[in-house]
């Protein structure tokens, strides 16, 4: 009688054990899915070594905003992307879409609209407004309608990108 309640429990952590690595399997692959395909296009190969990508050019930053002002957008996610920063001065405007006229295009993503989001400034404060997008764009996690103020910190998501403002 212990025994097969000894062999019963073994079976179920077995089969536990069995759960969790398939889960782990499928995140795995869910992971590599989703990742922005653009990466491996862009990696451009070194004419010398095969095995060595070329080197990226630096950027020069934008400064960041003082006072407790929004200066600068920058961009946290895709990883291939992270650190790219965009100015944010009286006159300017970020735009972000599919569209190659955007000053920030987005291409791969298939939840972004060919113009899909801009960031202006008006009396010198940031605004963020969705230009009436298939699937929307986020401040903060919550669903943009109209335009929003934009404050240090604050995080605006077209797609898969993720915008900071600092």
């Amino acid at each position: 009688m212990r025994t097969e309640l000894a062999l019963d429990i073994l079976k179920l952590i077995l089969l536990a054990a069995l759960y969790l690595f398939f889960a782990r399997v499928l995140w795995a692959v869910w992971s590599e899915v989703r990742t922005d395909r653009r990466v491996v296009a862009s990696h451009a190969v070194n004419e010398r070594s095969p095995t060595r990508a070329a080197p990226v050019p630096k950027q020069r930053k934008a400064p960041k905003g003082r006072g407790g002002k929004v200066g600068r957008m920058v961009i946290l996610e895709p990883k291939a992307k992270r650190g790219t920063t965009f100015a944010l001065n009286g006159a300017d405007e970020i735009t972000i879409g599919r569209d190659p006229g955007c000053t920030l295009t987005i291409d791969g993503d298939t939840f972004v609209s060919q113009r899909h989001a801009r960031i202006y400034v008006v009396d010198g404060q940031p605004m963020v407004e969705d230009l009436g997008s298939t699937n929307g764009s986020f401040h903060n996690g919550n669903r943009l309608n109209g335009s929003r103020l934009l404050h240090p910190g604050d995080r605006v998501q077209v797609g898969y990108t993720v915008l900071e403002a600092q």
